[in-house]
């Protein structure tokens, strides 16, 4: 099946648009492009990291290279301190009101900016058939022993400023152990060290199994849609993940798997693809919310803009907000029904 490319101004706009609205389950999965208009960089676009020649830093070659690692160390602090200054895009608020109005079956991500917190979705580590948030990549919140592979916090402890001075700092939880152990006499343990919390490329994912087993629990609830937007659909573990989706929604008989990025789908997406958006997703989404208000709603984007000290007041519960139906439906009158009496 040929892919239907859509640009600027077609009528599979507004097809799409009825498709997204009338749909009660969708996934979605998101790339680096949907935060470049936050000032964070993607990887393969012309100002992209790849382009100004850190790519090779991304690979996990670099964990036995000690000079490269340090330079990959350095480059991610500067990319956290250019995320935690961001602000999330349209599209990470149109994913939140999917979410709200009950649409979001789940959300995939292969970024590590975490700009999904700044809208309200939970980006925790943990992860189960519950929760409705994925990453694919995990993220620059968290850092990960090299040892017991324990996560921590970037955040707590003074580790940021800990990390400016140290690049590479030991894992609290080792250090603690080997300090007692010293106390006591006995042989120290060797200590771990703390590394970002990202999977790279070439590296086993040590939650693939995982990933997979809530993949399969979602296909199982049967989606409508598969939203993809502001990726390039290189990366192994995205790509399995698409085509597992696409084969569950496309027995769906509306189904259907929309493509969201400036990049044209290679050939190889012919059948799994149905639509390709071609553009910014910035400028889709906003042409989405004129043709469908109900997607990006005062109501919803004030509920989704209250922020304290820069994260979403969690105090403040968003509502499951009120989504007008297409075509307003009418309940079928129940039969009446006469039961007979019971003369003696």
């Amino acid at each position: 099946m040929i892919i239907t490319s859509v640009r600027q101004n077609d009528d599979n706009l507004e097809k799409i648009a009825t498709l997204l609205y009338t749909t009660s389950k969708i996934v979605t999965i998101t790339g680096a492009s949907i935060s470049t208009n936050a000032g964070i960089s993607d990887f393969r676009s012309k100002n992209g990291i790849y382009a100004s020649g850190h790519r090779h830093l991304f690979h996990s070659s670099i964990l036995f290279d000690p000079e490269r690692w340090l330079l990959f160390y350095k480059h991610i602090a500067d990319m956290r301190r250019v995320a935690k200054d961001a602000n999330p895009t349209t599209t990470h608020r149109f994913i939140r009101i999917l979410h709200d109005s009950g649409k979001l079956v789940r959300a995939y991500t292969q970024n590590i900016d975490c700009l999904e917190d700044e809208v309200g979705l939970s980006t925790d580590i943990q992860m189960s058939p519950r929760s409705r948030f994925c990453f694919q990549r995990t993220s620059l919140h968290r850092l990960r022993c090299s040892n017991c592979q324990g996560t921590f916090s970037w955040d707590k402890d003074d580790r940021e400023t800990e990390t400016l001075s140290d690049p590479v700092p030991p894992c609290p939880r080792y250090t603690k152990i080997s300090d007692e152990r010293k106390e006591k006499g006995k042989r120290v343990t060797v200590i771990g060290k703390l590394r970002p919390d990202i999977v790279l490329y070439d590296e086993q994912d040590s939650r693939a199994e995982e990933i997979s087993a809530i993949a399969r629990h979602v296909q199982s609830l049967c989606p409508d849609v598969l939203l993809i937007m502001g990726t390039s659909l290189t990366t192994h573990g995205v790509k399995l993940l698409i085509r597992n989706f696409a084969k569950a929604i496309h027995k769906q008989q509306s189904g259907k798997v929309v493509f969201v990025n400036r990049t044209k789908p290679a050939k190889i997406w012919e059948g799994v693809i149905d639509y390709w958006v071609e553009g910014d997703c910035e400028a889709w989404v906003e042409d989405l919310v004129e043709r469908r208000p109900a997607f990006g709603g005062e109501n919803n984007k004030r509920q989704i803009d209250t922020k304290v000290s820069g994260r979403l007041d969690w105090s403040q519960r968003a509502p499951r907000y009120w989504w007008p139906r297409e075509q307003p439906r009418t309940a079928p009158r129940r039969p009446s029904v006469t039961h007979p009496r019971n003369h003696p």
